[in-house]
């Protein structure tokens, strides 16, 4: 792995990866390259010299660290990336395949008479990994070329976390995080432990058995000691890795109907007993226990409820009322229509990485695709949000005089939420099974977007980023 032919290939790939209008011309880009060559052969380079970035979320401010577009820090670090990943292989966990199969073992729940969950995260969790400890502990016995290690152990001790916004972070986190699977799944498995997901920071434990909420705490607390603080590892700075207690969740069904034993019904045919929900990356899951009354006596039974979080609702309302806000500002009823059926929409497209292409999905209907299979069980506030959002805020923004595109029967719109959801709508943005060039750039004109000259994934890129969508 020639570090000079690396350093071509990314610089050129980060171009590439730009909007047309603002790539560096080939004489920029040789010239780049050059000086980070030179800065790699004569060590000019600091990797502590990044930018403290703050990103305001909702009613949240996320604070990350990067590196100057081109500068010799961020493509070498870039380049570290590659390193790890080729030598480690580490699988990055897909959001969208742990959320499906999490929901067959939901279903699976639904039919045992008992069962235990526990969700956890680890708080801060990038910017507590210390960057030097996985390196000493995991990646230096490693069989890396010499001069690997001695990039890498520069960029850990410069550096000192695995701070959040840095190319390297994912990797190193995913090295140490998989060793804590596997000992916690090893801790666990005389438990009855019968599912376990850990997505980055969010973790979820699934037992088919009561086990005490003290106990899981305990375990998974002795197993972060074990993984991110040996003792044998001698770092300046250490982990600082911890559990959230504060959103921590636990649920066990035979707690939920221990009391049943003292339950009448007084003449109804059913009782509400209790109920419980815990969320896992945005997903709501809520556990209604009912006792009815049968011709062979009392019956215990659970129901399961799905939606999406209270604060990803008001995640994806204020989205919609930036795009409404934005409308009011220009005016431009057909860049409102464009955004609406961006938002409303999946959308799928092609990105080039090195020499393949990469799909990508985007969207709320991508996100929560789950909920497609499941609009019988919804939650009632998951309900109101995919039926009514968009046409309630414009109702009520728009004094009831709606934009032409959105007049008509609310459940056969394609600007429903909820109806793209069930028919799984797509904007497919991929040739030629999708969205063909001329139609790519009547889509573009009618947004302003100049098309001419231009590649089919230019366009794609700039209408993407126009609508909100990003790229």
């Amino acid at each position: 792995m020639d570090i000079n032919m690396e350093i071509e290939k990314i610089v050129k790939y980060r171009n590439a990866s730009l909007l047309f209008k603002d790539r560096k011309n080939e004489f920029a880009l040789a010239s780049i390259i050059d000086r980070i060559k030179n800065d790699y052969k004569n060590y000019n380079f600091n990797f502590s010299e990044f930018e403290n970035i703050s990103l305001k979320q909702m009613d949240k401010v996320r604070h990350i660290k990067k590196y100057k577009d081109f500068s010799t820090e961020e493509v070498l670090c870039i380049y570290l990336k590659r390193v790890l990943d080729r030598k480690f292989h580490i699988k990055y966990p897909n959001r969208n395949e742990y959320m499906h199969s999490l929901f067959d073992m939901i279903s699976a729940l639904s039919k045992m008479n008992d069962f235990s969950i526990y969700r956890f995260d680890f708080k801060d969790f990038f910017n507590t990994v210390s960057s030097e400890y996985v390196f000493k502990k995991f990646i230096l016995a490693s069989s890396l070329e010499r001069d690997q290690l001695d990039l890498l152990e520069k960029f850990v001790k410069e550096t000192k976390y695995a701070y959040a916004g840095l190319n390297t972070s994912n990797i190193i986190c995913e090295i140490i995080a998989k060793h804590f699977d596997e000992i916690l799944t090893q801790k666990f498995k005389h438990y009855g432990l019968i599912f376990y997901r850990r997505y980055i920071d969010d973790g979820i434990l699934i037992f088919n058995t009561r086990i005490d909420e003290a106990k899981c705490l305990s375990i998974i607390n002795e197993t972060i000691n074990e993984v991110f603080d040996d003792k044998g590892i001698n770092v300046i700075k250490r982990c600082k890795t911890r559990i959230n207690e504060s959103k921590s969740k636990y649920i066990s069904i035979r707690d939920m109907k221990s009391n049943i034993g003292s339950i009448t019904l007084n003449g109804a045919s059913r009782k509400k007993l209790d109920e419980k929900e815990f969320d896992f990356l945005g997903y709501e899951f809520r556990i209604i226990s009912w006792l009815y009354k049968k011709k062979m006596g009392l019956r215990f039974e659970i129901v399961f409820k799905y939606g999406i979080t209270q604060q990803k609702i008001d995640k994806y309302t204020n989205r919609i009322k930036k795009i409404i806000d934005d409308y009011i500002k220009d005016k431009d009823v057909e860049l409102l229509r464009h955004r609406l059926k961006a938002f409303t929409h999946r959308t799928v497209y092609q990105v080039q990485r090195n020499n393949s292409m990469i799909w990508k999905s985007k969207g709320f209907i991508s996100n929560y695709t789950e909920l497609r299979y499941r609009t019988d069980s919804l939650t009632k506030e998951t309900t109101t949000f995919l039926k009514k959002s968009i046409l309630n805020y414009c109702r009520r923004e728009f004094r009831g005089k709606l934009p032409y595109f959105l007049k008509g029967k609310e459940d056969e719109s394609i600007y429903s939420l909820m109806n793209n959801l069930e028919n799984n709508r797509t904007l497919l943005f991929v040739e030629p099974i999708g969205i063909n060039q001329s139609g790519l750039e009547k889509l573009c004109k009618q947004i302003g977007i100049e098309t001419s000259n231009k590649k089919y994934e230019d366009l794609v890129g700039e209408y993407l980023i126009k609508v909100n969508v990003g790229h």
